[in-house]
């Protein structure tokens, strides 16, 4: 069974509709990975995977695993001899940690051309790669200048390093001052999105109680992609693994009985709980991608078995309002 596909606006290939997120490709630090040689192989086995199950879209950032992700990810592509063209890459930047590279230097967001081109430089070597597919923005610079962040993309685009660009984790406000200078279009913008991050869906539902409350900048975010032909990309679209498994680190009441539904429907529809969770986001009308961080074949097959899977709207609103924790008004 072929995996479900969609078209960005750019692309001359269309992308498949479930993304494979690469972030743990360098190691998982959390788990106590500091190999290379594992991390090799546990993301040869995801990549050989997502390959089989039709995923073409491999989504990076040029701080995950310190920069070793990019890394693992270009060179298992060229032992592998994975056509470039069969693919879609995509990378963000902006995001500066403390102490680079300067002892004393602060958490902050980057947005000034130098840094731009010199991430991009970076990337394209760590992925043994000549392009980018897409460029995202990766979180808001509170100090952006639109003009130079365009002077950054018309060069990328020129020497034909970046075929695309968008952003992450902006507001429908920072993509209006975006879109008015840059001279192309925001392509994307990639937020957090899953059952138990509803805040984008339930601002679009009159409620006093609601989050994020009235009056928050991210109001309409689903709303302004639509009208404006961007995709809405999901980070964490598995809710970490909460609802499919995952003992939860947290005490969050929602938990349990999510968990217990997506599990009722995943037994009535005969899929793994994965397949219910990304489901429930390609249900949405906004056409949302899911980005899946993970290098667990199981996982990456249930997702992808999530394409051929249409929840119907009870189904859908009964998770919802699960997710939410709250009634519906």
């Amino acid at each position: 069974m072929s995996m479900a596909t969609f078209d960005y606006p750019f692309a001359d290939r269309p992308a498949s509709r479930v993304a494979l997120g690469c972030m743990h490709f360098g190691g998982n630090r959390n788990l106590g990975e500091t190999d290379k040689t594992d991390s090799l192989r546990k993301g040869r086995k995801a990549l050989e995977t997502a390959l089989a199950a039709g995923i073409n879209f491999f989504d990076h950032a040029d701080i995950y695993g310190g920069g070793e992700s990019e890394e693992v990810f270009g060179e298992l592509i060229e032992e592998m001899a994975v056509p470039r063209d069969s693919i879609l890459i995509q990378t963000k930047c902006g995001i500066r940690f403390a102490d680079n590279p300067r002892p004393g230097d602060p958490h902050r967001y980057d947005f000034s051309e130098n840094h731009i081109l010199r991430s991009v430089e970076s990337s394209l070597r760590r992925l043994r790669n000549d392009r980018i597919d897409i460029l995202l923005l990766h979180r808001p610079d509170a100090l952006m200048e639109p003009e130079e962040i365009a002077v950054a993309f018309a060069k990328l685009h020129a020497s034909g390093k970046v075929r695309a660009f968008g952003v992450s984790n902006h507001t429908p406000a920072q993509m209006d001052l975006l879109r008015d200078t840059l001279p192309f279009p925001v392509v994307a913008n990639q937020v957090e999105i899953n059952l138990l991050k509803t805040s984008l869906i339930d601002a679009g539902i009159v409620s006093a109680g609601r989050e994020p409350a009235p009056g928050h900048p991210a109001d309409g975010s689903l709303e302004y992609h639509r009208l404006h032909g961007i995709v809405t990309q999901a980070w964490a679209p598995l809710a970490y693994g909460y609802l499919s498994g995952r003992k939860p680190d947290t005490d969050d009441p929602r938990i349990k009985p999510t968990a217990d539904l997506v599990q009722e429907l995943a037994e009535t529809h005969s899929v793994p709980p994965e397949s219910i969770v990304i489901a429930w986001l390609l249900r949405h009308p906004a056409g949302i991608h899911p980005i899946v961080g993970t290098r667990d074949p199981a996982r990456i097959k249930a997702c992808a078995r999530a394409t051929h899977l249409r929840l119907n709207r009870e189904e859908w609103y009964r998770l919802y309002i699960a997710g939410r924790g709250t009634p519906l008004p």
